[in-house]
């Protein structure tokens, strides 16, 4: 670099003192000038290459850390949750029962979590909550597994935890995850696989099955094959819960069991005990379809009476049973028309044969709903009925699963009033004919800022004693919540 220097000083002083022009000396000297300085950035340029591959050499090691807990990291990543924070208070004190819970106004806190990890053809999910409240008998313990016996929520609750595997034609599913049938909006009579919390009925929580499951993709066709290893039933209210009723067991609500005894014959995890379901789904020409087929454990108890000396003993019993169902759905224009069905056989007449159907439409407004200041009304209604084909048979059964069910001859309601993205309003109801019994809720949403929502409603219950509303209709209460997602 010196020696060119110096080259082109003494060609300058040389130019200038023979008189060349001043244009061929300005020339050579840019000529000579674009020369040192393309040699002083190839150098320079040298000296940045051997910093970064001395960069990327120190750098190497932090990448191999990191790609060595990648899978480990994606975990809190892809968290995300919610906080809800729920109040609800009764109208009028509970039935005079011995040992009931008078507690009033409740209160309750719930965190929800799910996360994942893996790549594209293979994930590890899980999801699960915290939960706590002021309800007596209701709050114990964490998760059981495989199989959970107990009545009372957990306070921690990991309720999924499967392997999905991806592939171009199918995808496998092994551990524990929600499972959902049906394809119904208000009430499904095919969706009956997935147990529920019911310690509050009007706000449940579905629980995650043992499964292992095979999805495969054929053209416009899914064809859905499962295997349910371990039979595990919903929770109900404790005897102590205002839910239960006047003889303070949820699944029986007869007149009368003065005198008897209750007690749940729980299915042991055994060959016995494992479920079996099928399914095949379409789109065909605007139309959703499916058909399935299930074999295994009713959800839904039966009864069983036993003489034990002086003492009437009333079991509660899942006896096992085939269910065949199939479903529709459909939109034209602003409305939407669903329909599904479900057979229910009782091997050996411990429960009812039946058929249970729904049918049902939901209908947009838009142009009337903006002249009453709202963005648009949504109205779903549907007609539920059941048909027994063959009522309970069996030697010592003596009362099937009919009250535990719903859809005998219900119209359900919902009715959805946009005002705008921040707040609406929302009407549902259920309608028993028979027994008569009427369920109605009102209630606002309002959305305080982006994952912030804030909720309150009014829930009101009526009914003969009989009816599934009607053992409730001292329950009318007042709730809200707060919902916090992240």
């Amino acid at each position: 670099m010196k020696w060119t220097k110096y080259i082109v000083t003494a060609l300058a002083v040389l130019f200038l003192t023979f008189g060349f022009h001043n244009a061929m000396a300005a020339d050579d000297l840019d000529l000579l000038d674009d020369l040192d300085k393309e040699i002083t950035t190839e150098q320079e340029k040298g000296k940045d290459d051997d910093l970064d591959l001395l960069d990327e050499l120190e750098a190497k090691p932090a990448e191999k850390k990191e790609d060595s807990f990648k899978y480990l990291t994606m975990i809190g990543k892809n968290l995300e949750g919610s906080l809800r924070l729920r109040g609800h208070a009764f109208f009028r004190e509970p039935e005079d029962r011995e040992g009931i819970d008078e507690r009033n106004p409740v209160g309750e806190a719930m965190l929800r979590f799910e996360t994942w990890t893996g790549g594209d053809t293979f994930r590890l999910n899980l999801a699960g909550w915290l939960e706590a409240g002021s309800q007596q008998d209701t709050y114990e313990g964490i998760s059981r597994w495989p199989q959970d016996k107990d009545r009372q929520r957990h306070h921690l609750e990991l309720n999924e935890l499967y392997l999905s595997f991806f592939q171009d034609t199918y995808d496998v599913t092994v551990g524990k995850k929600s499972f959902q049938n049906g394809i119904s909006t208000l009430f499904s009579p095919a969706d009956r696989y997935r147990p529920s919390d019911a310690n509050d009925p009007l706000d449940p929580k579905d629980f995650g099955i043992w499964q292992t499951k095979l999805d495969y993709y054929y053209d416009k066709y899914t064809f859905t094959a499962a295997i349910f290893p371990v039979f595990n039933t919903g929770k109900g209210p404790s005897e102590h819960s205002r839910w239960s009723g006047t003889t303070g067991d949820y699944d029986v609500y007869e007149g009368d069991t003065s005198g008897k005894e209750i007690e749940d014959d729980f299915p042991a995890m055994s060959i016995n005990s494992v479920g079996y379901f099928g399914r095949a789904k379409t789109t065909l020409k605007g139309w959703d379809l499916f058909v399935s087929g299930y074999h295994g454990l009713n959800p839904y108890y039966v009864q069983r009476e036993e003489q034990r000396g002086s003492t009437t003993v009333i079991i509660k019993e899942n006896v096992k049973v085939g269910n065949y169902a199939a479903g529709f759905s459909t939109a034209y224009k602003k409305w939407e028309f669903h329909g599904e069905g479900l057979f229910n056989y009782s091997y050996d007449g411990k429960d009812d044969n039946y058929l249970s159907m729904v049918g049902g439409f939901t209908y947009t407004i838009d142009d009337l709903a903006k002249k009453i200041f709202l963005e648009k009304i949504d109205v779903t209604i549907e007609y539920a009925n059941e048909v027994i084909v063959k009522e309970q048979y069996a030697d010592g059964y003596t009362q099937s699963s009919r009250k535990g069910r719903m859809g005998h001859n219900n119209i359900f309601t919902r009715i959805n009033f946009k005002y705008n993205e921040d707040l609406n309003f929302q009407y549902i109801s259920d309608f028993e004919f028979d027994p008569s019994g009427r369920y109605n809720k009102i209630q606002s949403e309002y959305k305080i800022r982006p994952g912030l929502v804030w909720t309150t409603g009014l829930e009101f219950f009526n009914g003969k004693d009989d009816s599934y509303y009607g053992r409730w209709e001292r329950n009318d209460r007042i709730i809200t919540d707060l919902k916090y997602s992240f």
